[in-house]
């Protein structure tokens, strides 16, 4: 994981890592092997970009893989949670 996200070493546990840890294992019902293969989803921002692009999905009914959600320009992610797109993973 660090070698993918070596940024990781700066996180702090209390204020990045456990809370969007508990988003994702809680709201999300993601696996852990989802975060092995994509440690960069702690490096996003859990208000500005994890909920927010998570929760239109959810309500458009389009499951995203987590890369896919997370790393697509803002008019990307329109466009797949438009077509009903997503790669699911």
């Amino acid at each position: 994981m660090v070698r993918r996200c070596p940024a990781l070493f700066t996180f702090s546990i209390e204020n990045n890592f456990k809370p969007k840890l508990e988003y994702f294992h809680g709201e999300m019902g993601g696996r852990l092997e989802e975060l092995r293969n994509f440690p960069q989803y702690f490096a996003f921002s859990l208000e500005k970009r994890i909920k927010p692009r998570h929760m239109e999905a959810v309500e458009s009914g389009v499951r995203l893989a987590l890369p896919v959600m997370l790393k697509s320009t803002d008019e990307e992610f329109g466009e797949l949670i438009r077509q009903g797109l997503g790669g699911a993973g």
